[in-house]
Order: C-alpha cells, then sequence, then structure tokens
C-alpha cells in the first residue's frame, strides 16, 4: 500500500518554522565563499610547446627518430617525471626567485617545492591524448601572475634540458665503463690467442705461407707440395740416368775383357762414348771384310791375312778404349749418385715438413679461427666504445627535447572567479541547510506525546479543537459509559 503524498502546505510549514536553519547555513556558506574569493590570488598558466627525438647515434637508419610507438611514449613519460623532478622545480625556483622578489636563502623549502611540482608543473599529450601518439608535447606551469608563468616556463623548460642532459652524460659514462671494460677485455684475449699464434708463425716461419693455404678453402697447392712434385719428377729422372751409368759401366766393363760385348750391345748406351761406337762400326765392317775374303780366299792369303790382323788390331783397340771409358766415366758416376742422394734427401726433408705441417694444421686452424672471432668482438666493442663516446659528447651539447615556440600563457586566471565561488558556496550552502531541515522535520502523520507534528507546525502551535473551544465533560461522559459497559469483559 503506498503512503499518502506530502501536501505543499506541510512543506512550506516546515520551511517557515527552520527558515533560520537554512537560511543562516546559506549565508554561512556564502560567507566562506567570499572569504575565499577575497584571500585566494589569481592563478595563470602557461604553456611550451616541445618537441621530442631520440638519439640520433643509436639508430642510424632513422636518425632523431624512435623505432616505435612504445619507445617514443617511454622517452616523454620520463621527461614528464623528470618535469615533476623536485630538483628540477627547485633549480627553476632558484632561479625565478620567491615571488615577494626579495633574496631568501631559504628559498625554496621543500614543502613549497614539493607542492607546486605536484600541482603547477605537469606535461601534456596535445589536444588531450596520451602519449606516445605524437612527438609534440606541452610543458604547462602555473603562477599567481602572467610575467612569472612565462619566467617560470623558461626556467623549467632550461633546468628540465640541463638534467636531461646530465641523465644522458650519467648513462653514457655508466655503459663507456662498461664498453671500456669490455673492449679491455677482449683486447686480452685476442692478445692471448695471438701469442698462440706467434708461437705456431715463429716454429713454421719458412712454411708460413704453405701453413696458411692449408687452411685456406680456396687455395691451391702450396710452395712445398709443388717443389716436392719436381724433386720427385728430378729424382726418377736422375735415377733413370744412373741406372743408364750403372749399365753402361757393366757393358764397358764387359767389354774390355771382350769385345764381342760391345758388338752385341745397342747403340743407346754407347751414345755417351762416341769412340767405341766409332770402334764398334769398324770391328763390324772388318768382320763383314773378313768374311767375304775367307768366302773365296785361303787363310794363309794375304789379303785375309791382313782383314785378320785389322780385326784384330780393331778389337784390341776396342779393349783399351773400354777400359778408359770405365775409368773416364767414374766421375760422373760418382756425380750423378751424389745428385740421386741429394734429390732424395730433399724428399725426404718436404714430406717431413708437409707432415709437421699436416700434422699442426688443425690446431692452427683453430688458433686462426679464434683470432679472427676475438678481432670481430675487439671490433665491435670499439665501434660500441665510440657509439657511446660519441653519445656523451652530445649529451654535453645537445638536446633531445627542442622547443618549437616561446611560452603562451592564458589571458585569464586559471579556475572560477569570485563571483562563481561565491555563488557555488551559497548553492552549496543552501543544499546544505535544507538537507539538513528535511533530515530533522518531521512527517505530516508523526506524533509527539499524543499530539501530531502537523499541531506544532501551526501558527499558534495549538490544536484546532482548542482553539474553537472547550468541550462539557458531563455531556460526553453518559456515552462514555455506554460505551464502558458495552465492551466486553
Amino acid at each position: 500500500m503506498s503512503a499518502a503524498p506530502i501536501p505543499w502546505k506541510h512543506v512550506r510549514n516546515v520551511l517557515v518554522v527552520f527558515a533560520p536553519l537554512w537560511m543562516g547555513a546559506t549565508v554561512l556558506f556564502a560567507f566562506f565563499g567570499v572569504c575565499v574569493a577575497l584571500f585566494s590570488s589569481d592563478v595563470y598558466s602557461a604553456r611550451q610547446p616541445l618537441v621530442v627525438r631520440n638519439e640520433a647515434s643509436t639508430s642510424l637508419d632513422r636518425s632523431g627518430r624512435f623505432n616505435s610507438q612504445t619507445e617514443l611514449k617511454s622517452a616523454q613519460e620520463t621527461i614528464l617525471e623528470m618535469t615533476q623532478n623536485p630538483e628540477v622545480v627547485a633549480g627553476a625556483l632558484r632561479q625565478i626567485g620567491p615571488p615577494s622578489g626579495t633574496s631568501d636563502t631559504a628559498w625554496p623549502t621543500t614543502k613549497v617545492v614539493d607542492a607546486i611540482a605536484k600541482d603547477a608543473v605537469n606535461l601534456l599529450a596535445p589536444q588531450g591524448s596520451e602519449f606516445g601518439s605524437t612527438e609534440m608535447v606541452y610543458l604547462q606551469v602555473k603562477a599567481k601572475d602572467q610575467q612569472r608563468a612565462v619566467e617560470f616556463c623558461k626556467a623549467l623548460f632550461d633546468n628540465l634540458t640541463l638534467h636531461l642532459r646530465t641523465i644522458r652524460q650519467v648513462r653514457a659514462d655508466s655503459v663507456i665503463a662498461e664498453l671500456t671494460h669490455a673492449r679491455n677485455l677482449a683486447q686480452h684475449n685476442l692478445d692471448a690467442a695471438a701469442s698462440r699464434m706467434r708461437v705456431y708463425e715463429v716454429k713454421f716461419a719458412a712454411d708460413l705461407g704453405e701453413l696458411r693455404n692449408l687452411n685456406d678453402a680456396i687455395a691451391g697447392d702450396g710452395t712445398n707440395r709443388r717443389t716436392l712434385e719436381e724433386t720427385v719428377r728430378e729424382l726418377q729422372v736422375a735415377e733413370l740416368d744412373l741406372q743408364k751409368l750403372h749399365s753402361l759401366e757393366a757393358l764397358l766393363v764387359a767389354g774390355s775383357e771382350n769385345p764381342d760385348h760391345l758388338l752385341a750391345s745397342g747403340s743407346d748406351l754407347l751414345s755417351l762414348q762416341p769412340s767405341l761406337l766409332r770402334l764398334k762400326d769398324g770391328l763390324v765392317d772388318a768382320q763383314i771384310r773378313s768374311s767375304e775374303l775367307a768366302a773365296n780366299r785361303t787363310a794363309e792369303h794375304p789379303a785375309l791375312r791382313n782383314a785378320k790382323a785389322t780385326e784384330a788390331q780393331i778389337r784390341s783397340r776396342m779393349q783399351e778404349e773400354a777400359r778408359g771409358a770405365v775409368q773416364a766415366m767414374q766421375p760422373t758416376l760418382k756425380l750423378e749418385k751424389a745428385r740421386v742422394a741429394r734429390l732424395e734427401e730433399r724428399k725426404e726433408q718436404l714430406t717431413v715438413r708437409l707432415d709437421a705441417l699436416a700434422a699442426a694444421r688443425t690446431d692452427y686452424a683453430n688458433v686462426d679461427a679464434e683470432v679472427r672471432h676475438r678481432t670481430t668482438l675487439l671490433e665491435e666493442a670499439e665501434r660500441a666504445l665510440a657509439d657511446a663516446q660519441a653519445s656523451r659528447a652530445a649529451a654535453l651539447s645537445t638536446n633531445l627535447v627542442a622547443e618549437l615556440g616561446p611560452p603562451q600563457v592564458s589571458d585569464k586566471p586559471v579556475g572560477p572567479g569570485g563571483t562563481l565561488v561565491t555563488l557555488g558556496s551559497a548553492s552549496a550552502g543552501l543544499l546544505f541547510g535544507l538537507g539538513a531541515v528535511f533530515l530533522i522535520a518531521p512527517g505530516p502523520t508523526e506524533s509527539r506525546k499524543g499530539r501530531r507534528w502537523s499541531d506544532y507546525l501551526q501558527r499558534s502551535g495549538r490544536r484546532e479543537s482548542d482553539q474553537s473551544g472547550s468541550v462539557d465533560v458531563a455531556s460526553v461522559a453518559p456515552s462514555a459509559q455506554i460505551v464502558d459497559r458495552r465492551a466486553p469483559r
């Protein structure tokens, strides 16, 4: 069952009865608003547009541009933290001085710095967007007058750029120290590997080119291998010549005893002895002449006897010539033996050297690869160190935050004016008073010690029956007794 609506007459009576309460609250709050408007000072806002770029030395492919939106957002958030940093704010406040214009060694206090850093300094994205959407941001400050707001904005920007350079310098110093240690370690490792490589180079100084060629996949035969092949060919030729000399010596020795051995031999061996070759031909001719004469003449015939004598003389001459040739060819035979021995020794030396190179090739290849790898690491460390040193040098002379124009100060104070504050305070007091009235005021049906609250809200504060006159008790008593009798016992 729904409750009966509150009559407007009751509301009016409540407002009239409790008028001192809600009117007093309205006046009190309005008074507070007037005091706030009178004693509070105007606040002006100044904004300066800034553009943020990345370090050019760390992104050579896109100099000064960020690789991603995340990096840009991170950089802008870092600038925001540095903008509200107490050291940055304190430095700007010391630069512009206290608002009174007097010198104060204790200015600014920690409380003032914290309050201004929290309420009067901010870094905003353009048009209410979030960080990371554009490289442009706004540095915003608040002050009590326009000129101070402009000066405070400029001083804050100067101290912000100074501290950002300090951060870059500190970071670069830390990176340089780390990269210097890495470079020194790479240099130490390279020196150790180079010393091990130097041992092999000193050991195989004469065959260093050959040893390096063994590590080169596209290199051809080395000098030692080509020399060995040439030595082997020369040795084969020398051994063949020595074998011919030995065969000729054996033939000459046999021919010195029996010239017929010389006749049975070929002309290749006797080509080295032209005289014996001529005697051989003469003996053959003498034998043919003797055979022709013996065919038609007797043994005692003078012509046949002369032919036999000539043949015997040639044989004797051939024996003497063979013995002389054997003696004459001994130096040549010794030289040829020495040549063969020398070629064999050279072959053996080259074989030993190539075997030693082959045995050391694997270890030398490992050391050489280690030297190349550590050389590459040293080059990378030196390149990174050079970049860090360039970044540190740039940190002392350049800014990653650049101003796009002078600070722009607002024409009117920031926040509500005195009139608006007074009206707002009065409205708040009125609402507070009305709320308090309707909170403590009774409803139209509530009672108090046998009387309704509506009776108290009347102008006279009495009942309507009391206002019309008193009632005769005797005339009411009989009816009360009748009702009393009829009531069940």
